[in-house]
């Protein structure tokens, strides 16, 4: 394991190990996340060794953009409205994968969607743009830890294992906040799958007069 501060040196050598298909604990707009290039099968089988997770559940990713997410993803029209009024920020848009890769199938873990937002985060965007591929964001922490909100958080949780980060990214505590909400769309219909810093009710109000429009409400 490697610790270095954030500045733009870090970045680049963050890029580099995301590119070698190493691990990254880097922060997001909610906690500290742990990343690897999500088109590397290999990188993404590892991610789930270190995060001691079982392959039946998902993990999200972080795009650059809406382009990018269509190319792993499809929308509709209300969850192009989503991803628009949304992201940057704290929400995680579930939408149907595309057919493209194994790494993507091992993250959708049999469910056929992916989890896709954007960070409102300098250093996790700059990452995801300069890499120019999606990167995984799941928190910092081994399955059914706390919720890392600084690199201390996160290196006690993971001495002592077997399988640990390769490259921690110390950008300072970040505020205590909620993990990001989580959002589905069944049709025209919007289901909250996790209420985080952003309501339902929140959701609601900015999508009414659209919603509206399409014959929703």
């Amino acid at each position: 394991m490697r610790t270095i501060k954030a500045n733009k040196k870090a970045i680049e050598i963050a890029v580099q190990y995301l590119r070698a298909g190493k691990s990254v604990v880097y922060p997001t707009d909610t906690a500290y996340g742990l990343g690897v290039d999500a088109t590397n099968v290999k990188a993404v089988r590892k991610l789930y060794k270190i995060k001691e997770r079982t392959h039946k559940q998902p993990v999200h990713v972080i795009v650059a953009d809406l382009k990018m997410a269509r190319k792993y993803a499809t929308m509709n029209a209300l969850e192009t409205k989503l991803f628009r009024k949304f992201l940057l920020g704290p929400l995680t848009l579930i939408l149907s994968r595309e057919g493209r890769g194994k790494a993507m199938g091992v993250l959708s873990a049999g469910t056929g969607t992916i989890g896709i937002r954007i960070p409102k985060n300098a250093i996790a965007l700059t990452l995801v743009k300069k890499l120019g591929k999606p990167i995984t964001t799941t928190s910092a922490n081994p399955a059914g830890g706390p919720t890392p909100y600084s690199i201390k958080d996160s290196l006690r949780q993971f001495s002592g294992k077997k399988h640990q980060p390769d490259l921690f990214v110390d950008a300072d505590r970040l505020p205590r906040r909620k993990p990001s909400t989580i959002v589905s769309v069944k049709g025209n219909k919007i289901k909250v799958i996790r209420e985080g810093p952003i309501s339902k009710s929140q959701i609601l109000k900015r999508l009414r007069p659209f919603r509206q429009a399409q014959g929703g409400e």
